[in-house]
């Protein structure tokens, strides 16, 4: 479910439809100003933010569950797993890696608060009877092919240059807001690798060579999301850049970066639309 949108054509053909359309006026030439054209804003993608932990012994089920979704629904499915699960997120004396960070339990809290194991936010929705953000694994499916039914308000796009020299990674996010939006909204933009292999208990089991998906890494906005301060007009693109060195030990050729807008404020921290684009074109 890797993808990695390219809208550089989208964004020249709006910005000189601008910019022909303020030359017109200015030079008096044109009796009619030019209508900047409808933006696509693409299809629906539903985020996943997984609560796990390297000592959670049914979590590789739920990870088992979402690799099976993913693997029928394709790119519109993006998966984020965050090793902060309460009381089973600390790694083993034989573990290669520590996937625990302090922005990766600041965003798990953000969401909310999990009570079972596996535990996962469908795009951060409350769903009655459940009152966190956190559900269970039994309706994972279920809620998901409801979300992906859903029109996009606004369209994430994504560009990522990766400099394997000196191993800069420069991220460009763009928002198109398919309609004006009114409120607080809020931009995350964070890191995952895929395919770690280290130790993870399976059910009874201590299983050394298993293969860690969608890994949290790194925030690279707030952990809560930096509010837009920019209007989210119809018709209009708002673009934001981010920049991270690359840590040597993390294998570029697997890791992925993952934006979302999504209203910040409680109760309602829902997502509107999210994109995913490999580090590596």
């Amino acid at each position: 479910m890797y993808h990695n949108l390219n809208i550089p054509a989208m964004k020249k053909s709006l910005f000189f439809s601008l910019f022909t359309a303020a030359a017109s006026l200015f030079w008096g030439c044109a009796e009619k100003s030019i209508p900047i054209p409808e933006l696509n804003v693409g299809s629906r993608k539903v985020l996943v933010e997984e609560l796990t932990g390297v000592q959670c012994p049914n979590c590789p089920d739920g990870t088992a569950a979402l690799v099976n979704l993913g693997n029928q629904i394709g790119e519109n499915l993006i998966v984020v797993s965050i090793h902060a699960a309460p009381g089973y997120d600390k790694p083993y004396a034989e573990s290669k890696y520590d996937f625990r960070t302090a922005k990766g339990s600041e965003l798990a809290n953000f969401i909310g608060d999990a009570s079972f194991f596996p535990a996962a936010s469908i795009n951060r929705r409350l769903v009655p009877p459940e009152t966190e953000p956190y559900l269970p694994r039994q309706i994972w499916a279920g809620i998901i092919n409801e979300d992906l039914g859903d029109d996009p308000t606004v369209g994430v796009f994504l560009e990522t240059t990766f400099n394997p020299v000196n191993r800069q990674l420069e991220v460009e996010v763009t928002l198109a807001p398919e309609s004006t939006l009114t409120g607080e909204h809020r931009l995350t933009v964070l890191l995952t690798q895929d395919s770690i292999q280290d130790y993870q208990k399976v059910n009874l089991e201590k299983v050394p060579d298993y293969y860690h998906r969608h890994v949290l890494r790194d925030i690279l906005t707030q952990p809560t999301g930096d509010v837009i301060a920019e209007p989210l007009a119809a018709n209009s693109v708002i673009i934001k850049k981010f920049t991270m060195t690359l840590p040597a030990d993390w294998d570029e050729q697997h890791c992925d970066i993952v934006a979302f807008v999504h209203h910040g404020t409680a109760p309602n921290k829902e997502v509107l639309q999210a994109a995913e684009a490999h580090v590596l074109k």
